[in-house]
């Protein structure tokens, strides 16, 4: 387990089948049962999971992580549980270079996540799916480089959940945002993308006003 104002660097091997294996099966930072957990200046490359927040018989996390990244991981940020008060991830950098997916919320989370001034690129399908029962927001976050095979996907499908997605940079003409019918409440405004805004609201339930786009 991670000590409080953690400063490091998982080790990584470069050796084709030691790496492939890595990449397939590796998490390099898990969380479980931890309160008010503080985790500074992390770094992880090429995993099958970056940062994993799960739980154990004794309960979730969590906590307040600042300058995290995850550099060529499946998935850079995967939260499967968390506690209500949430986790705080602010000036995160979540790199993909395969097709991958970097940050999933999943349907069991029951805690709230936010991410603020993060940025997210690499050539990938999306960049966030959302689900679970609380709300994951994206304040002052880059995004650029998704729908890397030109499918026409969204850089955030949110199919669960609460969501706020505020001021925040699309820099890839492509779908910007997907709201799922099962999203209890959504809330996009004072972001700005390239081309045309694409947001997909699904829901009814969404307030969507203030983004601008280049077109």
């Amino acid at each position: 387990m991670l000590s409080a104002g953690t400063l490091c660097m998982e080790r990584r091997s470069m050796k084709p089948a030691l790496f492939n294996r890595q990449k397939a099966n590796g998490e390099a930072f898990i969380f479980e049962r931890t309160d008010w957990h503080y985790v500074l200046n992390t770094f992880c490359f090429g995993y099958r999971v970056g940062y994993k927040f799960g739980g154990s018989n004794t309960g979730v996390c969590n906590g307040n992580l600042l300058e995290t990244g995850a550099d060529a991981c499946h998935t850079s940020v995967l939260v499967e549980k968390s506690a209500p008060m949430g986790l705080l991830i602010s000036n995160g950098e979540f790199v993909a270079m395969d097709d991958e997916n970097p940050m999933v919320v999943g349907a069991g989370n029951e805690g709230n996540t936010t991410f603020s001034n993060c940025a997210f690129w690499g050539h990938c399908n999306q960049k966030a799916i959302i689900d679970g029962r609380r709300t994951a927001t994206f304040s002052d976050c880059i995004f650029m480089q998704w729908d890397h095979n030109r499918e026409g996907r969204n850089a955030i499908r949110a199919i669960g959940g609460y969501v706020i997605i505020r001021g925040c940079n699309f820099m890839t003409d492509s779908p910007q945002i997907f709201i799922g019918e099962k999203v209890s409440r959504a809330v996009v405004t004072g972001n700005i993308v390239r081309g045309k805004v694409r947001i997909d609201d699904q829901s009814g339930n969404a307030v969507v006003k203030d983004n601008h786009g280049s077109e």
